[in-house]
């Protein structure tokens, strides 16, 4: 394991090596092969020194070389899938940390500038990061970090680090901060905190939901069938 609770590289590259399931069984020759003949550019030296663990930090072209050749999905490199879907052709994802920076942050504040996450990184396990490459990385004009910032920034804003590769993990993930974000905008989340302190009597727990149901904008049938739910009472006096 990584000093983030990742398992190591080597273990995930040799694994796969070694036990290819239903594809042919590999020489570092061959997998370097393969990789060229791709359009990528690895030796089998290298490959060699990232299945002992001589080497750990491969970029992320080098990440989706070793993936497409041995016909699994680069999240599994990073704790994510392995399986791919037909038809699929997963890379890094050059929107997901641009969105992750507008949509994780605190409720009480704007988002994150790039130096404050580099000074995150730097001082955790996965070694140092600049702010001016995060900022290419956001711009796009860099495109192929190296392994130990893909596992930085994940942990930087909470993020599993095959959120930078599965379109269908980003999916559910970006849902949820979606989510999260308009609650934060509605103050949802504050009425949230201050109930979980200090509860209110039902009556005023019961208005405090049934605003935050109208501040969502229901359809006015969803909203009386919450109306009564919380207030069976008056809505049926309502009703008479």
């Amino acid at each position: 394991m990584t000093a983030g609770g990742q398992r190591l590289f080597a273990d995930i590259l040799d694994g796969l090596c070694l036990r290819p399931g239903d594809r042919p069984r590999y020489t570092n020759v061959e997998l370097a092969e393969r990789i060229r003949l791709d359009g990528g550019e690895i030796t089998h030296t290298y490959i060699s020194q990232l299945r002992r663990g001589d080497k750990d930090n491969p970029t992320c072209r080098t990440i989706e070389g070793l993936a497409n050749a041995l016909g699994v999905h680069p999240a599994c490199f990073v704790g994510g899938r392995a399986h791919l879907h037909e038809g699929e052709r997963p890379a890094w994802r050059r929107g997901a940390l641009r969105h992750l920076f507008s949509t994780v942050y605190p409720a009480d504040r704007g988002p994150f500038s790039p130096e404050e996450v580099a000074s995150r990184i730097c001082g955790g396990p996965y070694g140092s990061i600049s702010a001016n490459y995060i900022r290419e990385l956001l711009a796009g004009t860099s495109d192929n970090p190296r392994l130990k910032h893909i596992l930085g920034l994940a942990e930087a804003f909470g993020a599993a680090p095959a959120y930078f590769f599965d379109d269908e993990l980003a999916a559910r993930v970006d849902e949820q901060l979606e989510t999260r974000l308009a609650m934060d905008k509605l103050g949802v989340n504050t009425v949230i905190l201050r109930t979980a302190e200090q509860p209110p009597p039902p009556g005023v727990r019961n208005k405090i939901l049934l605003a935050l149901v109208r501040a969502l904008h229901p359809g006015l049938a969803a909203e009386d069938a919450i109306r009564r739910v919380l207030e069976p009472g008056v809505a049926d006096d309502e009703t008479h």
